[in-house]
Protein backbone atom coordinates (compact mmCIF):
# COMPACT_ATOMS: atom_id res chain seq x y z
CA UNK A 1 0.00 0.00 0.00
CA UNK A 2 2.09 3.11 -1.18
CA UNK A 3 -0.20 5.19 1.71
CA UNK A 4 2.41 3.76 3.99
CA UNK A 5 5.37 5.03 2.43
CA UNK A 6 3.85 8.76 2.46
CA UNK A 7 4.67 11.14 4.67
CA UNK A 8 2.09 14.21 5.65
CA UNK A 9 3.42 17.68 4.79
CA UNK A 10 1.08 20.47 6.66
CA UNK A 11 0.74 23.78 5.26
CA UNK A 12 3.63 26.27 6.03
CA UNK A 13 5.40 29.15 5.57
CA UNK A 14 9.14 28.87 4.15
CA UNK A 15 11.25 32.00 2.90
CA UNK A 16 14.95 30.65 1.63
CA UNK A 17 18.05 32.77 1.48
CA UNK A 18 18.50 36.78 2.13
CA UNK A 19 16.66 36.80 -1.18
CA UNK A 20 12.90 35.76 0.76
CA UNK A 21 12.73 33.02 -1.77
CA UNK A 22 8.71 31.97 -1.16
CA UNK A 23 8.61 28.04 -1.08
CA UNK A 24 5.54 27.96 1.04
CA UNK A 25 2.18 25.06 0.83
CA UNK A 26 -0.46 26.86 1.33
CA UNK A 27 -2.11 23.29 1.29
CA UNK A 28 -1.33 19.55 2.79
CA UNK A 29 0.67 17.75 0.55
CA UNK A 30 1.78 14.02 0.68
CA UNK A 31 5.16 12.77 -0.35
CA UNK A 32 6.82 9.34 -0.55
CA UNK A 33 10.10 9.16 1.68
CA UNK A 34 11.80 7.62 -1.31
CA UNK A 35 12.36 8.05 -4.63
CA UNK A 36 10.77 5.45 -6.93
CA UNK A 37 12.71 2.62 -7.62
CA UNK A 38 13.85 0.37 -10.57
CA UNK A 39 11.85 -2.61 -9.12
CA UNK A 40 8.49 0.01 -9.42
CA UNK A 41 9.50 1.06 -12.48
CA UNK A 42 10.81 -2.01 -14.24
CA UNK A 43 6.78 -3.27 -13.17
CA UNK A 44 5.30 0.16 -14.97
CA UNK A 45 7.22 -1.07 -17.80
CA UNK A 46 5.77 -4.43 -18.10
CA UNK A 47 2.34 -2.94 -18.10
CA UNK A 48 3.47 -0.70 -20.95
CA UNK A 49 3.60 -1.61 -24.71
CA UNK A 50 7.13 -2.08 -25.87
CA UNK A 51 6.67 0.41 -28.63
CA UNK A 52 6.45 2.65 -25.73
CA UNK A 53 9.59 2.16 -23.70
CA UNK A 54 12.08 4.64 -26.50
CA UNK A 55 15.12 4.74 -25.94
CA UNK A 56 15.20 4.52 -21.82
CA UNK A 57 15.22 0.64 -22.47
CA UNK A 58 18.87 0.48 -23.99
CA UNK A 59 19.69 1.57 -20.41
CA UNK A 60 16.79 -0.18 -18.35
CA UNK A 61 17.33 -3.96 -19.93
CA UNK A 62 20.84 -3.59 -18.82
CA UNK A 63 20.15 -3.09 -14.97
CA UNK A 64 20.80 -6.32 -12.77
CA UNK A 65 18.25 -7.78 -11.79
CA UNK A 66 18.82 -7.83 -7.87
CA UNK A 67 18.45 -4.24 -8.33
CA UNK A 68 15.26 -3.58 -7.17
CA UNK A 69 16.04 -1.00 -4.42
CA UNK A 70 18.05 0.83 -6.44
CA UNK A 71 16.67 4.65 -7.63
CA UNK A 72 15.06 4.50 -11.20
CA UNK A 73 16.51 6.45 -13.42
CA UNK A 74 16.95 7.67 -16.88
CA UNK A 75 13.26 8.27 -17.97
CA UNK A 76 12.38 12.15 -19.00
CA UNK A 77 9.95 14.13 -17.34
CA UNK A 78 7.06 12.95 -19.43
CA UNK A 79 7.76 9.34 -18.95
CA UNK A 80 8.36 9.96 -14.84
CA UNK A 81 4.78 12.58 -14.86
CA UNK A 82 2.81 9.28 -16.91
CA UNK A 83 3.88 7.14 -14.14
CA UNK A 84 2.75 8.99 -11.61
CA UNK A 85 -0.30 9.54 -12.79
CA UNK A 86 -1.26 6.10 -13.14
CA UNK A 87 -0.65 6.06 -9.22
CA UNK A 88 -3.04 8.76 -8.98
CA UNK A 89 0.02 11.14 -7.89
CA UNK A 90 2.09 13.94 -9.82
CA UNK A 91 5.64 15.37 -9.19
CA UNK A 92 6.68 17.92 -6.83
CA UNK A 93 6.87 21.33 -8.03
CA UNK A 94 10.29 23.16 -7.42
CA UNK A 95 9.05 24.76 -4.49
CA UNK A 96 7.27 21.89 -3.17
CA UNK A 97 10.45 20.43 -2.95
CA UNK A 98 11.92 22.95 -1.36
CA UNK A 99 9.66 23.08 1.28
CA UNK A 100 9.63 19.42 1.50
CA UNK A 101 13.85 19.43 1.74
CA UNK A 102 14.25 22.80 4.05
CA UNK A 103 10.88 22.47 6.42
CA UNK A 104 9.51 25.31 7.53
CA UNK A 105 12.88 27.00 9.38
CA UNK A 106 14.31 27.03 5.66
CA UNK A 107 17.41 24.58 6.61
CA UNK A 108 20.34 24.61 4.04
CA UNK A 109 20.66 20.88 4.63
CA UNK A 110 17.38 17.69 4.84
CA UNK A 111 18.74 16.83 7.95
CA UNK A 112 19.79 20.60 10.05
CA UNK A 113 21.94 23.56 9.69
CA UNK A 114 25.20 21.78 9.30
CA UNK A 115 26.83 19.49 6.71
CA UNK A 116 27.60 16.33 7.67
CA UNK A 117 30.03 13.11 6.37
CA UNK A 118 28.57 9.79 5.54
CA UNK A 119 25.28 11.16 5.38
CA UNK A 120 24.24 11.22 1.41
CA UNK A 121 25.23 9.07 -1.59
CA UNK A 122 26.91 11.66 -3.30
CA UNK A 123 30.24 11.92 -5.35
CA UNK A 124 32.71 12.24 -1.78
CA UNK A 125 32.02 8.96 -1.05
CA UNK A 126 33.39 7.94 -3.88
CA UNK A 127 31.11 4.69 -3.81
CA UNK A 128 30.74 5.19 -7.98
CA UNK A 129 26.89 4.34 -8.24
CA UNK A 130 23.39 4.76 -6.38
CA UNK A 131 22.52 2.41 -3.13
CA UNK A 132 18.96 1.29 -1.99
CA UNK A 133 16.59 4.42 -1.05
CA UNK A 134 16.49 4.89 2.44
CA UNK A 135 20.13 3.75 3.13
CA UNK A 136 21.25 6.61 5.03
CA UNK A 137 18.89 7.20 8.12
CA UNK A 138 21.03 10.29 9.14
CA UNK A 139 20.74 11.94 5.94
CA UNK A 140 16.94 12.22 6.27
CA UNK A 141 15.04 14.95 7.44
CA UNK A 142 12.72 14.94 10.24
CA UNK A 143 9.57 14.04 8.86
CA UNK A 144 11.60 10.95 7.47
CA UNK A 145 11.85 12.07 3.97
CA UNK A 146 15.09 10.47 2.63
CA UNK A 147 17.68 10.93 -0.41
CA UNK A 148 16.98 14.55 -0.94
CA UNK A 149 20.65 15.18 -1.41
CA UNK A 150 22.54 12.11 -2.98
CA UNK A 151 21.77 9.13 -4.89
CA UNK A 152 19.61 10.51 -7.59
CA UNK A 153 18.78 13.49 -9.06
CA UNK A 154 14.22 14.33 -9.14
CA UNK A 155 12.36 15.73 -11.48
CA UNK A 156 10.16 18.54 -10.55
CA UNK A 157 7.94 20.73 -12.45
CA UNK A 158 8.65 24.87 -12.28
CA UNK A 159 6.18 26.98 -11.67
CA UNK A 160 5.54 30.51 -13.12
CA UNK A 161 5.50 33.58 -11.00
CA UNK A 162 1.51 33.27 -10.31
CA UNK A 163 2.16 29.97 -9.09
CA UNK A 164 0.77 28.04 -11.86
CA UNK A 165 2.99 25.11 -13.95
CA UNK A 166 4.83 26.96 -16.58
CA UNK A 167 6.14 23.40 -18.87
CA UNK A 168 9.79 24.29 -17.51
CA UNK A 169 11.76 21.21 -15.81
CA UNK A 170 14.46 21.17 -13.21
CA UNK A 171 16.47 18.24 -11.46
CA UNK A 172 17.00 19.16 -8.24
CA UNK A 173 18.85 17.49 -5.59
CA UNK A 174 22.43 16.09 -5.96
CA UNK A 175 23.42 12.51 -6.92
CA UNK A 176 26.21 9.74 -6.55
CA UNK A 177 28.02 11.94 -9.59
CA UNK A 178 28.04 15.54 -7.81
CA UNK A 179 29.69 16.76 -4.43
CA UNK A 180 27.69 17.10 -1.74
CA UNK A 181 26.05 21.43 -1.16
CA UNK A 182 23.33 22.76 0.35
CA UNK A 183 19.89 23.03 -0.77
CA UNK A 184 20.52 26.55 -1.30
CA UNK A 185 23.74 29.19 -0.73
CA UNK A 186 23.60 32.61 -0.73
CA UNK A 187 27.05 34.98 -2.15
CA UNK A 188 26.43 38.88 -1.58
CA UNK A 189 27.62 38.89 -5.05
CA UNK A 190 26.50 36.04 -6.80
CA UNK A 191 22.67 36.10 -4.89
CA UNK A 192 20.52 32.72 -4.51
CA UNK A 193 21.49 29.99 -5.82
CA UNK A 194 19.41 26.45 -5.55
CA UNK A 195 20.38 22.65 -5.48
CA UNK A 196 18.76 23.17 -8.90
CA UNK A 197 20.17 22.13 -12.57
CA UNK A 198 17.77 23.40 -15.53
CA UNK A 199 17.35 20.86 -18.04
CA UNK A 200 15.09 20.10 -20.80
CA UNK A 201 11.76 18.29 -20.06
CA UNK A 202 13.33 15.35 -22.75
CA UNK A 203 16.73 15.52 -20.85
CA UNK A 204 18.15 11.83 -19.95
CA UNK A 205 20.15 10.78 -17.37
CA UNK A 206 22.05 7.59 -15.74
CA UNK A 207 21.97 9.55 -12.06
CA UNK A 208 17.61 11.27 -12.73
CA UNK A 209 15.31 9.53 -11.10
CA UNK A 210 12.00 10.94 -9.27
CA UNK A 211 9.51 10.57 -6.44
CA UNK A 212 5.61 11.19 -6.33
CA UNK A 213 3.40 13.80 -4.63
CA UNK A 214 -0.22 14.66 -4.39
CA UNK A 215 -2.50 17.19 -2.37
CA UNK A 216 -3.20 15.67 0.34
CA UNK A 217 -6.85 16.11 0.02
CA UNK A 218 -7.04 14.93 -3.36
CA UNK A 219 -5.06 11.91 -2.73
CA UNK A 220 -7.24 10.64 0.07
CA UNK A 221 -10.41 11.43 -1.63
CA UNK A 222 -9.58 9.62 -4.39
CA UNK A 223 -7.50 6.52 -3.32
CA UNK A 224 -9.51 5.70 0.88
CA UNK A 225 -12.30 3.64 -0.90
CA UNK A 226 -9.75 1.08 -2.35
CA UNK A 227 -8.12 0.36 0.43
CA UNK A 228 -11.27 -1.87 1.88
CA UNK A 229 -12.26 -2.37 5.16
CA UNK A 230 -10.26 -5.80 6.54
CA UNK A 231 -8.98 -5.85 10.10
CA UNK A 232 -5.42 -6.18 8.77
CA UNK A 233 -6.19 -3.41 6.51
CA UNK A 234 -7.58 -0.70 9.86
CA UNK A 235 -4.52 -2.05 11.71
CA UNK A 236 -1.94 -0.25 8.86
CA UNK A 237 -4.03 2.57 8.46
CA UNK A 238 -3.88 3.25 11.91
CA UNK A 239 -0.41 3.03 12.02
CA UNK A 240 -0.14 5.32 9.12
CA UNK A 241 -2.49 7.78 10.92
CA UNK A 242 -0.35 7.74 14.22
CA UNK A 243 2.98 8.12 12.06
CA UNK A 244 1.10 11.17 10.53
CA UNK A 245 0.37 13.05 14.29
CA UNK A 246 -1.50 15.48 15.46
CA UNK A 247 -0.45 17.96 12.04
CA UNK A 248 -3.11 16.21 9.75
CA UNK A 249 -5.39 15.43 12.69
CA UNK A 250 -7.43 18.94 11.43
CA UNK A 251 -7.08 18.02 7.94
CA UNK A 252 -8.53 14.41 8.48
CA UNK A 253 -11.15 15.51 10.40
CA UNK A 254 -13.02 17.64 8.03
CA UNK A 255 -12.82 14.29 5.79
CA UNK A 256 -14.03 12.08 7.98
CA UNK A 257 -17.91 11.22 8.71
CA UNK A 258 -19.68 10.82 5.55
CA UNK A 259 -16.09 10.14 4.37
CA UNK A 260 -14.54 6.48 3.39
CA UNK A 261 -13.66 4.74 6.67
CA UNK A 262 -10.51 4.34 6.22
CA UNK A 263 -10.42 8.09 6.35
CA UNK A 264 -11.64 7.40 10.02
CA UNK A 265 -8.77 5.30 10.80
CA UNK A 266 -6.27 7.44 9.87
CA UNK A 267 -7.66 10.17 12.09
CA UNK A 268 -7.82 7.51 14.89
CA UNK A 269 -4.09 6.81 14.77
CA UNK A 270 -3.54 10.63 14.09
CA UNK A 271 -5.06 11.12 17.41
CA UNK A 272 -3.64 9.16 19.40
Amino acid sequence: MRLERLVFVPPGVCSIGLAGLDCSNPEALLVDRYEVTRGEWQAHLSRTLDTARGPGALVWDRWAEDSETLPATFMTQAEAMEFASQEGMRLLTQREWLRTSAGTRAQPWPWGTSPARSVANTLDLGLQGPLGVGTFEAGATPSGIYDLIGNAREWVTVESGGNEASGLAAAMGGSWLSHQAPLFDWDPTSGLSLAALEVDSRHRSVDLGFRLSESAVEYLVQAAPAWGTSPSTKARVIAVGRRWGRPAAELLRDLSGEGPLAINWLLEGAEQ
